[in-house]
């Protein structure tokens, strides 16, 4: 059962604390709202069944005494008004409400404030540890589980203990890449309360040395981010020296365009998007890191789908960090995780039917010789049995991608799809990591080629972190043996693969582009 607060007249909440305390049968005094009134949000929502786990009686105080508020009382006002550091509103938690209530001056007011603040706070621990958003509405290609939380046994036990100000900060995901948007996000909300940076106006393509009326903008919309650009004498500041230069790459860089200090129009529109939306980009990624797992394991691997690279992490420290080529956009990868069970060298490629259908029949079909220039064999099942036969014998221009019945594998070797390594991750979309012979994609920016796989870019590297134990013999040598060889990690390697378009390089903080548009979504929501 919920109770909505749906204005805040006296009336209304007395109402409303009347029923919480079963001294009423309906809630119609509730619903009853002036004409134009919106309609309530779901934070409005008092939740009944938790307050009654809570409280071992309806009129028990957990806040007050004698009608004052107690020291846990203020350190829990503390935590709730300290939402908006991370993204989030205090009055969603009743911060709103909390405030019009004078529980000093009134019993029933006394009691109502006592359930109201202890409802916030089960939200906001909720909100802290799980996310305030639920990543099946906001981002359905997010399937990453949540771990359970019990906000009603958390709180429970922290009014119990000695230190509840210990046991709220105990919520706030302890990771150092939440940390440091945590830092971010102030740093840019000071920015925002400052009127933000700079427009800058239309501009031609400028590169070191050039001179131009807008270069003194473009300084002063880098100084107000925070990068190190001196203003010249008046004379100076119409001109593009090396120190604006080293700014722009650097700035490049942290925005995930090519560092080649040329002031062009992808680096002018991410000068121009404005500090706000900044902030807005940063708190959609601190809500994604709250919905991933407090531990992620002592090893294990992280794939950032939005800035398309790898880490290889041990004991909190990054191993390896490579480049990778995700999903292209209508075949978008999805987060998720799962665990490395085996590695396959020179593996065949069993083509999903789809992809053979959509793309690879056309090939064929435009050039007789594409299987068997690039070393496919074709399928088909007769009296249910699979029977390899000859690509030469079949009338492929008569066939369509609604009218495909074989199926297709691709032999090992140089030209193989997967590359010379396959990284095996049970997983429902049969994505995998592995190698690839298109090494050269590697070079673009935005890296959104595959069919949803996560090729990566160095494969070598990747299968000797992943390795617990030594295989029979050197990889490289069972590689150039051109046999296909199988070994079982001992223990699966965790592997996370999220959408980050806010993330970490050092303790530098990288936007990267909304490639799926997956921001675009949560931003609806917020």
């Amino acid at each position: 059962m919920a109770l909505y607060f749906m204005n805040s007249s006296r009336t209304v909440v007395i109402a409303a604390m009347m029923c919480l305390l079963g001294l009423c049968t309906t809630v119609l005094a509730m619903t009853s709202v002036e004409p134009g009134t919106p309609p309530p949000r779901q934070s409005d929502a008092i939740d009944v069944a938790a307050l009654a786990r809570l409280y071992p009686q309806a009129s028990d105080y957990l806040w007050l005494h004698n009608q004052q508020l107690t020291k846990q009382a203020r350190q829990a006002l503390a935590f709730i008004a300290g939402a908006s550091r991370h993204g989030l509103d205090p009055d969603d938690y009743h911060a709103d409400l909390l405030r019009q209530l004078q529980p000093e001056q009134d019993e029933s007011e006394a009691h109502l404030f006592d359930l109201v603040l202890s409802d916030g706070l089960l939200k906001l621990a909720h909100d802290m540890t799980q996310g305030r958003l639920d990543p099946a509405i906001v981002d359905p290609k997010w399937s990453i589980p949540r771990q359970p939380f019990d906000a009603v046994t958390f709180l429970r036990e922290a009014l119990s203990g000695n230190n509840l100000n210990a046991s709220l900060n105990s919520l706030v995901p302890d990771s150092r890449s939440y940390r440091q948007l945590l830092n971010a996000a102030e740093r840019y909300k000071r920015i925002v309360d400052d009127g933000g940076w700079i427009k800058i106006p239309a501009t031609p393509l400028l590169r070191a040395g050039d001179a131009h009326e807008n270069i003194a903008v473009i300084r002063q919309r880098l100084l107000t981010e925070g990068y190190h650009v001196d203003l010249p004498r008046p004379s100076k500041r119409n001109i593009y020296d090396d120190q604006l230069r080293q700014a722009i790459q650097q700035f490049q860089r942290q925005h995930s365009l090519y560092p080649d200090g040329i002031i062009g129009p992808a680096t002018l529109h991410a000068l121009n998007v404005s500090a706000s939306a900044r902030l807005q980009h940063i708190y959609i990624n601190m809500e994604r890191l709250r919905w991933l797992p407090d531990d992620l394991g002592r090893r294990y691997i992280l794939v950032n789908l939005a800035n398309y690279r790898l880490q290889a992490i041990e004991e909190n420290r990054v191993k390896l960090d490579m480049r990778v080529i995700v999903g292209k956009k209508k075949r978008s990868t999805p987060s998720f995780s799962s665990a490395i069970t085996d590695i396959v060298l020179n593996p065949r490629w069993y083509v999903p039917g789809k992809l053979a259908r959509k793309d690879l029949l056309p090939k064929q079909q435009r050039n007789p010789d594409y299987f068997s220039r690039f070393s496919f064999r074709v399928f088909a099942y007769e009296n249910g049995r699979r029977t390899e036969i000859d690509p030469d014998s079949v009338d492929w221009q008569s066939l369509s991608e609604n009218n495909f019945p074989y199926t297709l594998v691709q032999d090992p070797g140089n030209k193989n799809a997967l590359g010379h390594l396959k990284f095996v991750m049970p997983n429902p979309w049969k994505i995998y990591l592995h190698d690839t012979p298109s090494k050269n994609l590697f070079k673009q920016s935005r890296r959104t080629f595959s069919s949803g796989c996560i090729r990566v870019e160095d494969p070598l590297a990747l299968a000797d972190f992943s390795l617990d134990h030594t295989p029979d013999r050197p990889v490289t040598e069972l590689i150039n043996s051109e046999e296909i060889y199988t070994t079982r990690l001992e223990q699966p390697l965790p592997v996370y693969a999220v959408y980050a378009t806010v993330w970490l390089d050092g303790d530098a903080i990288v936007f990267s582009p909304d490639s799926y548009g997956r921001d675009r979504r949560m931003l609806g929501y917020l």
